[in-house]
């Protein structure tokens, strides 16, 4: 077996205040020349980067860019203003087809658009991860709870999760 690719994806969230979190994400692609899978021997194929401004509880993209300090085509860049039209999109059942409506296929990059697909399941526990808390004191857990139920297994309406949060969020 040899080396041939890697891809790097990191998805950050940080929390803006007043229910905005920034969630920044970037992908970096490199490829070892052939017969030579050596780390010092790579060549940086993708660096590609994605910012978005999300607007909780709702989770309303506020803004979004996109930047590609390297590319391997110099059309590539040509697609970046198309990613201004993710502003407005909900991250909510439905986002991975809304995304591919809106920058998919020629519209977009399938880098990017894969990345912001990614970027959606991060937003969201992001934002969880940053108003949790005050969600549980302003009664607004029930309204949480409801964005992931049957989601995936561990989510099920009937599955001890769900059940656990609707009684701490009783008392």
């Amino acid at each position: 077996m040899k080396l041939v690719h890697t891809r790097d994806i990191s998805i950050r969230t940080s929390d803006l205040g007043d229910h905005h979190i920034l969630v920044e994400g970037v992908l970096i692609d490199h490829r070892y020349p052939p017969g030579q899978p050596s780390s010092e021997e790579t060549k940086l194929v993708h660096h590609m980067a994605i910012r978005l401004t999300v607007k909780g509880p709702e989770m309303l993209i506020k803004q979004a860019e996109a930047t590609m300090p390297h590319h391997p085509r110099k059309e590539c860049p040509d697609v970046l203003p198309s990613f201004r039209n993710l502003e407005g999109v909900k991250i909510a059942p439905g986002y991975t087809m809304r995304v591919k409506k809106v920058i998919g296929g020629v519209k977009g990059c399938a880098h990017l658009t894969s990345l912001v697909i990614s970027m959606g399941e991060s937003a969201v526990q992001g934002y969880w991860a940053a108003y949790d808390a005050e969600r549980g004191k302003k009664g607004l857990r029930e309204h949480t709870i409801q964005k992931f139920i049957n989601t995936c297994h561990l989510w099920r309406e009937d599955g001890t999760i769900v059940k656990e949060l609707r009684e701490t969020s009783k008392s």
